[in-house]
């Protein structure tokens, strides 16, 4: 039987009657309400371990597809900045299905402003993994020295690192595979924090609802259980109309964090969402730790996505570990005896940005963790598929030496 892993209430503002999923490969859609061009959609986000059954009878089947997710983040996006919560279905470069229902509002959609002209309800889940290292796993193309204005003229499939000339086994992971498809009661999201309040409501024999007056929120028996109707008041900031940057600001506001000050909206949402999705992204318990991503592509690592990160650490007497972290496929490259400093590699999970740590110029520091084994087979998989052919390479090499001395001369005679 599917069951239900994680879901969200949102808030779009539609323009044009045109909403898009961002993270898919899906095409736009528009409400069959088409008299209503601009218009606040409630939305619902569900994420499911396996295809649910049909939803109940208040919500009015529209359509259903399949895709392939990107990073596993997706978002309701419309028109100019119309841009809702990003949103955690499961895995990368996996297949997805979607139902898609829509229904009148009722009290509690959205952001529970009760503003809403009508209710998206889109169901999501996992129907088999599509991890492709070449499709999905390329590296940048080869870079060639140019001379001013002038480009060293190499053809396109010279500049395109072809894959190597022997098959590499592509690993295929299972849904149970992943920590973000899985039910954990203990994890410290609302969906977990949800799970132990029904488990402690029927260890006392008491409705969830009952459960919660008594803790002081302000709820009536039959209400939908959300962030905006589960907050009681005192955890709730009040400065903003959407629940869920609201409760992330409280909660950073009582622990002391400076990172939410003097920050915009967007911004917060952006920590907000950042940081749910980060604890989804984890089995209870696990450890967590920050490393920089320097250069190309550092100012975009997905969250959710695995990659091969590297870092200088302290070269410890005895072996230990800086920080008990970077312990996948984990390599010493190179070793500094003056500063005793090792640089090490290893193969980690992004979980979201540091927003405590601020790199310089193409450093950004992420929070990360080790990637679990299905994780790092996607990752070895790609980097043996993508081995440089030594031959290959020199041969390109003495072209571009060629080119360049070629093209040297040129310029040299064009100044005479």
């Amino acid at each position: 039987m599917a069951q239900l892993l994680r879901r969200l209430d949102d808030e779009v503002y539609v323009e044009y009657n045109t909403i898009g999923l961002d993270g898919t490969d899906l095409p736009t859609w528009s409400s069959p309400t088409d008299e209503i061009w601009h218009f606040v959609a409630g939305v619902r986000l569900e994420s499911w371990d396996a295809e649910p059954g049909p939803a109940d009878a208040s919500w009015t089947p529209v359509s259903s597809a399949t895709f392939v997710a990107e990073t596993g983040v997706v978002a309701i996006v419309s028109m100019m900045d119309g841009r809702g919560h990003d949103f955690l279905i499961g895995p990368p470069r996996f297949e997805y299905g979607v139902d898609m229902y829509l229904r009148e509002p009722e009290p509690g959609d959205g952001h529970a402003t009760g503003e809403c002209d009508e209710t998206w309800l889109l169901r999501f889940w996992p129907i088999r993994d599509v991890f492709d290292p070449i499709a999905h796993a390329a590296p940048f193309s080869y870079i060639a020295r140019g001379v001013l204005y002038y480009s060293i003229d190499l053809e396109p499939e010279q500049l395109v690192q072809p894959p190597a000339r022997r098959k590499v086994p592509v690993p295929v992971s299972a849904v149970t595979d992943w920590a973000s498809l899985r039910v954990d009661p203990d994890l410290d999201t609302f969906d977990g924090w949800l799970r132990m309040l029904r488990r402690k409501a029927e260890g006392r024999g008491v409705t969830v609802h009952e459960l919660l007056r008594a803790a002081g929120v302000d709820i009536e028996d039959g209400v939908d259980l959300t962030p905006a109707s589960c907050t009681p008041p005192q955890a709730r900031a009040g400065r903003f109309e959407d629940p869920l940057i609201d409760r992330y600001y409280a909660d950073q506001a009582r622990r002391g964090s400076s990172s939410v000050h003097n920050v915009g909206k967007d911004l917060l949402r952006e920590y907000a969402d950042g940081e749910r999705i980060a604890k989804e992204l984890c089995r209870s318990g696990t450890h967590t730790f920050s490393v920089p991503v320097e250069g190309r592509g550092a100012l975009y690592a997905p969250a959710g996505v695995s990659r091969r990160v590297w870092r200088w650490e302290d070269d410890m007497l005895g072996g230990e570990l800086m920080d008990d972290g970077l312990t996948v496929d984990r390599q010493v490259l190179a070793r500094n005896p003056w500063t005793r400093q090792i640089l090490v590699s290893g193969i980690v999970t992004v979980l979201r940005r540091d927003h405590d740590r601020h790199g310089c110029d193409d450093t950004v520091w992420y929070r990360v963790r080790d990637a679990e084994p299905h994780e790092a087979a996607r990752v070895l998989c790609a980097e043996a598929t993508w081995e440089e052919d030594p031959d290959q390479r020199r041969a390109l090499d003495e072209l571009a030496r060629e080119k360049l001395i070629d093209l040297r001369a040129t310029y040299r005679s064009r100044e005479r």
